[in-house]
């Protein structure tokens, strides 16, 4: 569990950074750029097969909340420029520091 802790804290961070928040905003605010950083955080964890209670137990949310960000987003980042930008930003700082 140590490896999805340190794997989960390094996408919050590299999110946080590339949209220019902090992790506490990032799930504690409803301004737009902090949801936005959310749905962005849950994305990365579902394609790297995080299951929606790991995503939840992780993020202090219920699987509930996190199933309906993760649903809401997928569309939402096909359709914006922007967060497809960042989401693809964030991927690549991630892959860089593999």
């Amino acid at each position: 569990m140590k490896r999805v802790e340190m794997y989960y804290k390094k996408v919050v961070v590299t999110v946080c950074q590339a949209i220019g928040t902090d992790p506490i905003m990032l799930f504690s605010s409803n301004k737009e750029k902090n949801v936005d950083g959310r749905g962005i955080v849950f994305a990365i964890l579902t394609d790297h097969n995080y299951s929606d209670g790991t995503i939840a137990m992780l993020t202090g949310m219920t699987r509930q909340a996190v199933n309906r960000i993760k649903n809401i987003y997928s569309d939402r980042i096909q359709r914006s420029y922007y967060l497809r930008s960042v989401l693809d930003s964030v991927r690549e700082d991630l892959e860089q520091c593999e």
